[in-house]
């Protein structure tokens, strides 16, 4: 699937799709562009949401537009939770100017 544009990149977000986007960041733009976004999920609308969950999206500008190339997903909050803590410890070495 092709991507016009990116700004206008909008993940299924309602009651019937079982995702709800909580927050997304581009953490890259260019040729290629990485966007992380913060999501809750679940299987079916009575189901109760799980999460949160990161998913990283790499995309790739091809002449049409924007085409998703890879993915990653969290699949536990104690996943995130640990991501979390390990930029913190990181924090000295990840800083600009460091």
């Amino acid at each position: 699937m092709i991507i016009p544009d990116l700004d206008d990149l909008v993940l299924e977000s309602d009651e019937e799709s079982g995702i709800q986007e909580l927050g997304r960041t581009f953490l890259a733009r260019g040729p290629w562009t990485t966007v992380a976004f913060l999501v809750k999920t679940r299987t079916h609308s009575e189901a109760p949401w799980e999460g949160p969950s990161l998913w990283l999206h790499r995309y790739q500008k091809v002449s049409q537009g924007w085409k998703l190339v890879s993915r990653f997903r969290t699949t536990e909050p104690e996943q995130l939770s640990k991501l979390a803590q390990s930029l913190e410890a990181w924090q000295d070495y990840i800083s600009p100017g460091r």
